[in-house]
């Protein structure tokens, strides 16, 4: 395990050098950004107190210990970005975000959700105007920032770090912010269309958001709402459907540190057996029915030899060949508030936002063969289909081969591309109220009372599902004795109105085949989520140097999730092996009270080396009525020793509570595919404690060929216990008073999390069984074997409190701004190093732990470098965003694992230019990857659309109206 101590220390040292000499991450006032600022008032320090995320007492923009990041949704539009989640996929300091490239057919398919450090959706808090929102998942706290109309998002605030104390649970790696348009004045209207360089990928946007003042000034309004679209990206639209990259065992590896590559590159990787036309494995040989024709199918190179084998080149299909690389969503969301001032002390508040999102996504077309995985569950007649003799619809070619070799039946492999494509749709509704009232005690002390209610529903479609028992009967036909057509086998399949396809054909199948043999399965869930609370926040006392201020505040929340599935699903009609997962429904509750306190003490003042010195600290309480009492807490200091430099840290303890799919989630049984089992030929040799381990377990010899899996149980733990996590922040800030308009940062941050809640893949658990020193581990007494065979036959892959996961890292930016010529040029920068990022599975044991940082989704460096210049009218800025070279898999047992593991660095550029016309309208256009840069032809990167992007150069055109 690294040196922790070490490493600090070198870092420390290095942060507080660079803040003198180096580009660092600027703390911004909130009415702009470090990233996206471009007007110039970035770096200047206003001095007016106001509240920055990550505390809830009012301070200068500038004192606050913990590092703040602010985007501002105007100039990411300007950018092209036509969301919340693409305008913070430029801030370094977020991960892969959940957006419409990461799931696209999954339980949140479609929801946009904030990834803070790459550590989870599930560890970053989403707050709205600082205040908690529903989730819009099925089973996890994670807000959908899609629902809220960016013509009404001012700005948004990152703070990274534990920000438990302040917001409660689940800020573990930090908090958004999204501080929404108050005081808005006239009507304000707003365009963008982008498509790219290839005619696809097409976004439109168009935001209202207007505003007033009434009751003689003392009240005032502001509403608006966004409709936006995006259009899907399919696998075919980018690439050709026989190009599928993939790493498979190379049969000439004999074993660690041969010389000898472990795997070998498949460019053009197929599978025979899942070809569009029929097939069938017969006396050791695959082959294929043509146009009513039998010949030989045949790979250019075999790999994976036998019944279920994988070639590179030759026939068979790319199973890639449909996939969705992003979702299409049309989506609607109006937000509105309403303020009044009651008395000269007592305003009133309410607020509503509304939206509806409509997800598109596809999974691919229906496929089986012989193995027992296809169709197992509760309704009998598993497996793929086949040829009887009997059957009218059989070719006489495959006929004749049956009675050639005296069989009276037949298995035939397939994917069935002449029935629709199967699809996932989601239909999301959410809306969310709430009202406030709020005052002042005295002349300095500020009291508020709030409430608030959310209701998100999703109503999920997943069409084109095979109907189990029909397609079974569908697919067994006989001739009608009488007339000799083709009828269902199933007498009482036919008396349901059976109607039989040919297993034969590609011809597209009739109306009637799909009504009878497939279904549309529907679920809903529906997630609430109602908050009451109050707080008072001023100055407590007075001390030499200034006021002690204090936060003190009470918090109720109830949070409920309700899932229902279709009838057919649970029957098991339209969930089984190969198909749709089961999706065990729920009705669950939980609530929780809260009391928090937040202090900040000066203690010296415009004193030599004490300008400002100050600290501050944070506590919070929770009781839940799930997982009982936690405990949250943050100390911090800010320490300016002369005009011009501070330095701040904070240190913190944060809290986690496991949510309704961790806790509640039923056990779910599920027969696996094929699979390559960490005892396996290609995997045996790759260290010595490994086969060891291997014939410890009685497995002598390597298993040669892939198996069907074993049983996998997956499900929750209402056992769990609630993650902790210790963060500390480090930093300082440079503005110096001989370059003004200058701000530089630099930040060490530190975040462990114990106890972190997590559920291993079976295939990562057979390997950590195999892989720590002896099998007497608790990941052996997960996976059962055969007594015989020793082939895995069972794995508890549920979840459970076992990880421990650390990461650490630099952050770094600039923020300047000064005239040129007869314009002013501004330049921010993000950058964000990563120095550790370590998963222990089994603490104390090193051949357990996942090394992430330096791996291909999380690159050591990350920066993003906005250029702008402005004169008169015209606006000109050049966003450049840049990922550090990387490596394919850091996990490996030696420098063979794979021929080749380095991937190059790659710079993205994007060009807009906005012209003013008057005050009144605005017009612009853009280049987003302006170079066409893609990502490296490697397997899974070539196709990912969530860090390198497989749009390519993307052309869009913008506009605004004020009136």
């Amino acid at each position: 395990m690294r040196s922790k101590t070490s490493l600090f220390l070198a870092t420390s040292t290095v942060s507080m050098l660079m803040a003198f000499a180096a580009p660092a991450f600027a703390q911004q006032t909130p009415s702009s950004d470090a990233g996206l600022s471009g007007d110039g008032d970035a770096a200047q320090a206003s001095g007016e107190a106001i509240v920055v995320t990550g505390s809830r007492i009012a301070r200068p923009e500038l004192e606050s210990p913990m590092p703040v990041s602010v985007t501002n949704m105007e100039r990411a539009l300007d950018l092209g970005r036509t969301s919340a989640i693409e305008a913070l996929e430029l801030d370094p300091a977020l991960g892969t975000n959940q957006n419409l490239s990461s799931d696209v057919r999954g339980w949140d398919a479609g929801i946009a959700a904030v990834n803070l450090r790459d550590l989870g959706t599930n560890r970053s808090l989403t707050l709205i105007d600082g205040q908690r929102r529903v989730s819009g998942s099925a089973r996890s706290s994670a807000v959908d920032i899609g629902m809220i109309p960016v013509s009404m998002i001012d700005r948004i605030e990152v703070v990274t770090g534990g920000a438990a104390a302040i917001y409660g649970a689940d800020a573990v790696t930090g908090a958004v912010n999204i501080i929404t348009k108050r005081n808005i004045e006239g009507l304000h209207i707003s365009g963008l269309a982008g498509i790219s360089e290839r005619g696809d990928a097409a976004k439109y946007l168009v935001s209202l958001a207007t505003g007033g003042k009434f009751a003689d000034g003392r009240g005032s309004f502001s509403i608006g709402g966004t409709y936006s679209q995006s259009n899907p990206l399919i696998y075919t639209d980018r690439f050709d459907w026989r190009d599928w990259p993939t790493y498979r065992a190379n049969p000439d590896n004999t074993g660690i540190d041969d010389g000898i590559p472990d795997r070998v590159l498949a460019p053009n990787t197929r599978q025979l057996y899942f070809d569009y036309v029929p097939t069938y494995w017969l006396n050791g040989q695959r082959y294929m029915v043509e146009n009513g024709n039998v010949r030989e199918s045949n790979c250019d190179i075999e790999y994976s030899p036998g019944q279920y084998a994988v070639c590179d080149g030759g026939d068979g299909r790319n199973l890639s060949d449909r996939d969705q690389f992003r979702g299409g969503l049309k989506s609607l969301a109006l937000m509105g508030r309403v303020d009044y001032s009651i008395t000269d002390a007592i305003e009133f508040s309410t607020h509503f936002s509304y939206a509806r999102q409509k997800y598109d996504g596809t999974y691919n077309y229906w496929r089986d063969d012989s193995r027992t995985t296809y169709f197992s569950g509760p309704v009998p007649g598993g497996r793929g289909a086949s040829a009887k003799l009997d059957n009218p619809y059989l070719p006489d070619s495959v006929r004749q081969v049956m009675l050639d070799n005296n069989l009276t039946s037949l298995y035939i492999d397939r994917t069935y591309g002449n029935f629709p494509e199967r699809e996932e749709d989601h239909d999301r509704e959410s809306y969310t109220i709430g009202s406030s009232l709020s005052g002042k005690l005295g002349s300095s002390f500020k009291w508020e009372a709030f409430w608030q209610y959310g209701r998100v529903t999703d109503d999920v479609t997943e069409a084109n599902v095979p109907w189990k028992s029909h397609w079974i009967a569908a697919r067994d036909a006989i001739a009608d004795p009488v007339t000799g057509a083709p009828i269902c086998r199933d007498a009482a399949a036919r008396a349901q109105g059976c109607v039989p396809f040919d297993i034969f054909s590609t011809e597209p199948a009739t109306e009637a085949q799909i009504k009878w043999a497939m279904a549309d399965r529907h679920e809903r869930r529906v997630n609430t989520q109602q908050i009451y609370g109050a707080n008072v926040n001023g100055p407590l006392f007075a001390l030499p140097y200034g006021d002690v201020s204090v936060a003190v505040g009470v918090e109720h929340r109830k949070e409920t999730l309700k899932t229902t599935d279709d009838p057919l699903a649970l029957a098991g009609e339209l969930v089984y092996g190969a198909g749709p997962s089961e999706h065990p429904e729920l009705d669950k509750s939980f609530n929780v009270s809260e009391a928090y306190g937040e202090v900040v003490i000066p203690l010296l003042r415009d004193l030599p080396f004490a300008r400002r010195l100050e600290v501050e600290g944070a506590y919070r309480y929770s009781d839940y009525s799930t997982v009982g009492s936690t405990h949250a807490w943050k100390a911090g200091a800010m320490w300016s020793p002369v005009d011009g430099l501070s330095f701040r840290g904070v240190v913190s303890r944060s809290v986690r509570t496991p949510n309704f799919g961790e806790l509640y989630e039923a056990k779910v049984e599920t027969l696996t595919g094929a699979y390559t089992d960490a005892c396996s030929l290609a995997l045996y040799y790759a260290s010595q404690t490994r086969a060891a381990n291997c014939k410890a377990l009685g497995i002598d010899t390597p298993f040669e060929t892939p198996r069907i899996g074993p049983v996998v149980v997956t499900g929750g733990n209402p056992d769990l216990k609630p993650e902790t996590s210790n963060s500390l922040t480090l930093g300082a800030i440079l503005q110096p008073r001989f370059l003004p308009g200058l701000d530089i940062t630099v930040d060490y941050w530190d975040i462990d999390i114990k106890n972190v809640i997590t559920q291993f893949s079976y295939a990562t658990l057979i390997r950590l069984c195999v892989d720590a020193p002896t099998v007497d581990n608790p990941y052996c007494a997960r996976v059962t074997r055969d007594p015989v065979t020793h082939y895995a036959t069972r794995v508890e892959s549920n979840q459970l409190n076992a990880a421990r996961l650390y990461a650490r890292g630099v952050d770094i930016g600039v923020g300047y701004r000064r005239p040129v010529g007869e314009g002013t040029l501004s330049l921010s920068f993000k950058g964000t190093y990563l120095l550790d990022k370590v998963t222990e599975t089994t603490p104390g044991i090193p051949e357990g732990d996942v090394v992430s940082d330096g791996a291909w989704e999380n690159p050591r460096f990350r920066g993003n470098l906005l250029t702008s210049y402005k004169i008169d009218a015209l606006n000109i800025a050049l966003n450049t965003r840049f990922i550090s070279a990387a490596t394919y898999e850091l996990n490996t047992d030696s420098d063979e694992a794979y021929p080749r593991q380095h991937i190059p660095a790659k710079v993205y550029n994007d060009l807009s230019v906005q012209y003013d016309i008057g005050d009144k309208y605005q017009f612009g256009f853009g280049v987003n990857n302006i170079f066409n840069i893609m990502p490296t032809h490697m397997p899974t990167i070539y196709r990912d659309d969530r860090i390198y992007g497989v749009v390519g150069r993307y052309f869009f055109t913008t506009v605004k109206l004020n009136f």
